[in-house]
């Protein structure tokens, strides 16, 4: 996952936050506690940021820090560059409600000097701007929960989690014009970290669309599989992106291992799907179809 494009993200929040001064009070204060948090976490993230790149430096170089501090570490950057993203993310998804709320106060007043506004333009209005309100409080708690730091263990719907992953990268499967098919039983629970899992399907979705615009694939679908068979939950994803190299794909669940050109790639998601599936008691494997990739999680039922 890319870390945080800092400078098209404080523009989108710049600027949505001279739209929403003409929203509700209420709204206002929590978009703008939101922005102070947000304009305070970028100050943190930015050195803890500098601060494990040097001693991720050192480790390369000397070899002096032990295997679970640099997956520590390596955590730590992923859920970072995560929170990067979804910040970047809700700062779109935010906007477009914004501009319609604005357009209609606008509208508003024009139609109220050509004495057009009564009783039902009111409701009307009242009822529309409410909507966008409420699908704006929606977004934001659904990214608050992502972000928020939590190390609970409770039963979850794996149907539930994919429907917070759609919400959180919602914009981001439009822009890419991704289509996923999901074939999921919808009685199937899970026990363990939600935001973990949560994690663990956006890793997968972003590899697939980095995989679709490294070879410019324009017909994009990912299928989401979720079934249970011999006292086993089976969680399969693929793509139609046109797969692995060879030379790497018995690699790609190492840290650092990463088929994208310098720079573009950290080589941690994968990575941390792999410890996230292992920490709950599964299995993770991949191979290539004639199309694309496609990878099998499983965990024992009785281990849940």
């Amino acid at each position: 996952m890319a870390l945080m494009k800092k400078d098209v993200t404080q523009e989108l929040i710049n600027e949505i936050e001279t739209l929403s001064q003409d929203c509700n009070k209420e709204l206002y204060n929590k978009i703008k506690a939101f922005i102070d948090v947000y304009n305070k976490q970028s100050l943190e993230n930015e050195k803890i940021t500098r601060e494990n790149r040097f001693f991720l430096k050192k480790w390369d170089k000397r070899n002096i820090l032990e295997f679970d501090k640099k997956d520590k570490i390596i955590e730590q950057q992923s859920r970072l560059a995560a929170m990067g993203e979804m910040i970047d993310a809700v700062a779109h998804q935010w906007k477009q409600p914004l501009n319609a709320i604005s357009m209609m106060i606008d509208m508003l007043k024009d139609d109220f000097q050509d004495d057009c506004v009564d009783d039902d333009y009111i409701n009307d209005l009242d009822e529309t701007i409410h909507l966008q309100i409420d699908h704006m409080v929606t977004t934001l708690n659904e990214f608050r929960n992502f972000l928020r730091p939590s190390t609970k263990n409770e039963d979850f719907y794996i149907n539930t989690i994919i429907q917070n992953v759609q919400i959180l990268m919602k914009d981001e499967l439009i822009a890419q014009n991704l289509h996923i098919n999901l074939d999921i039983d919808p009685e199937i629970k899970l026990f363990g970290n939600k935001n973990e899992f949560k994690h663990l399907f956006i890793n997968l979705i972003n590899n697939s669309i980095d995989a679709f615009n490294e070879k410019n694939i324009q017909s994009r679908e990912v299928t989401i599989r979720c079934y249970e068979e011999n006292n086993n939950i089976y969680i399969e994803i693929e793509d139609n992106a046109g797969g692995i190299p060879k030379n790497i794909i018995n690699h790609i669940f190492k840290p650092n291992i990463t088929t994208k050109p310098e720079g573009k790639g950290t080589g941690i998601g994968l990575y941390m799907t792999s410890q996230i599936v292992k920490k709950n008691n599964g299995s993770i494997n991949v191979h290539n179809t004639d199309d694309g990739v496609f990878f099998t999680i499983t965990f024992r039922k009785a281990n849940l």
